[in-house]
């Protein structure tokens, strides 16, 4: 099926060409048999390949520069909608980020006020694990909207991609996934703020994991990259054995509140807020899936100090 596809494709970028080949050589034949004119012939047969090769090229040209007028559109509407979020966003965020100020505020006093009751400090455990979750969030939504300012420091990928795993460990139990790390020798050190790229691990794998259904594999992998000094940077992997995203819709994957999950508790943020961290380290992330044969998502980080 392949093979077919990259024919049709050579036929089409090449389908003047083999028609110009085509009609010269009907030409040939039928001149050849009616005449000996050997220079006239030859100068015309010339003349019809070098029109074919023009037209071939210019119709090339118009479709490539058709190509990329189109995905300059998409690239602009894709930033109008990021824009109008980012508003709506920040004035949600900033709401919301006073009161829950002040919920931990008095929880943290209540903590130093209940005495021994072991089942009231359990409640209020959970009520303060909450609050510090909807912070997260909030957080979150202020980075998306790139109003909280990068606090980068140059460290190595390795202790930071452990400390995120250690934080899906009852979640990759639960499920029996089996988790493979492989991670090169000899990784360049990144400039990154430590807590916004754990943040960005952290949607990727929970995605993962939420794919899976139970004894699936995790696969995550770290490799430098790029050979000039310019262009080194560090690529992360994650690979998973879920359920993939249908070709349709893996171009939306990072729309704000897109969601391919059926849960009604997902905001469908997770992904745009990571491609909003990267793009503020000047790195890549994309996704190459395919439907009931899983996920491989590729962030890549600039190596050394940021840009």
């Amino acid at each position: 099926m392949l093979k077919k596809h990259i024919l049709r494709e050579k036929i089409e970028r090449n389908g003047l060409i083999l028609i110009a080949l085509f009609m010269v050589l009907i030409y040939w034949v039928i001149d050849s048999l009616s005449s000996d004119q050997v220079l006239s012939r030859t100068m015309i047969v010339g003349l019809v390949i070098v029109y074919g090769i023009f037209t071939q090229t210019l119709i090339n040209s118009r479709k490539a520069a058709l190509d990329e007028k189109e995905r300059t559109q998409k690239q602009l509407i894709q930033s109008e909608k990021l824009a109008a979020l980012g508003i709506v966003a920040a004035g949600i965020a900033h709401e919301v980020k006073n009161p829950l100020a002040i919920i931990i505020q008095g929880v943290d006093y209540l903590k130093s006020s209940t005495g021994s009751d072991a089942h009231l400090v359990e409640v209020i455990n959970k009520i303060n694990k909450s609050a510090f979750r909807a912070d997260s969030i909030i957080k979150g939504l202020l980075s998306f909207t790139r109003q909280m300012p990068i606090q980068a420091e140059q460290v190595e990928i390795e202790p930071v991609i452990e400390e995120t795993l250690s934080f899906i460990e009852h979640q990759l139990k639960r499920k029996h996934i089996k988790l493979i790390k492989r991670f090169s020798p000899d990784l360049p050190k990144v400039t990154i703020d430590i807590n916004q790229i754990k943040q960005v691990f952290l949607n990727i794998l929970l995605n993962s994991i939420d794919a899976m259904d139970d004894r699936g594999t995790l696969t995550i992998s770290a490799e430098p990259a790029g050979s000039a000094p310019a262009e080194r940077h560090l690529r992360i992997i994650i690979t998973d054995t879920g359920c993939g995203i249908p070709a349709d819709k893996i171009e939306k994957v990072f729309d704000p509140f897109y969601t391919t999950k059926d849960s009604k508790g997902n905001a469908g943020l997770g992904l745009s807020i990571t491609k909003g961290i990267i793009d503020k380290h000047h790195g890549t992330v994309r996704i190459e899936s395919e439907a009931d044969k899983g996920t491989k998502v590729i962030v890549g980080l600039p190596a050394g100090n940021p840009r």
